[in-house]
């Protein structure tokens, strides 16, 4: 039984269990799958509790949580006597729509240099703890101080990771640019 999970759905919180509704009760997995969904960071709160089933050999296990906040809203401004005056603005979500997916946009502009950059990540690819993305971006330098040229990166990168064991993963990139060099 899954409680208190408005926006996550029930599909993303039952992924951390490494086992499924019939199977043998096994405490430590159960603890494992509540270190998961803590590190997940979409609950304030995680309690997994169990009771007795309709049956002396079942057990029903409870999961209830407490959403919290999984959206990142981020504005700067600075000033560097290189590039000169400078902003940025990055939006992302670590649980879009319920469905553990990451979703990110960072916007940059500046004197000399104008980004714009946007990722998604799936964790859970294929239903797999695979965990696969890809990262496109844009990236405008105007001649200053730092160059004597203007320069124009198109690209971006995918990206797939997969557990070693429950505390180690192998993360493979694959990235593709096009640079363009112009003499003002």
């Amino acid at each position: 039984n899954i409680k208190g999970n408005t926006r996550t759905l029930d599909s993303v919180i039952r992924r951390e269990f490494d086992f499924a509704e019939g199977d043998p009760y096994n405490r430590v997995l159960v603890d494992r799958a509540r270190r998961r969904l803590v590190a997940l960071q979409y609950f304030e709160k995680v309690s997994i509790t169990n009771e007795p089933g309709s049956s002396p050999d079942r057990v029903i296990v409870n999961v209830d949580v407490i959403e919290q906040p999984t959206g990142e809203f981020s504005v700067g401004a600075g000033y560097s006597t290189a590039s000169g005056v400078m902003a940025s603005l990055s939006i992302g979500e670590r649980n879009f729509l319920g469905r553990g997916q990451k979703v990110n946009f960072a916007v940059g502009v500046g004197e000399s240099k104008q980004t714009y950059e946007f990722g998604f990540t799936e964790p859970y690819f294929m239903g797999r703890r695979l965990s696969a993305g890809f990262d496109v971006y844009s990236r405008e330098y105007k001649k200053s101080d730092n160059y004597d040229y203007n320069r124009s990166d198109l690209g971006g990168n995918i990206r797939f990771g997969l557990p070693l064991n429950e505390n180690l993963r192998l993360n493979l990139t694959y990235q593709l640019f096009q640079r363009e060099i112009t003499d003002p």
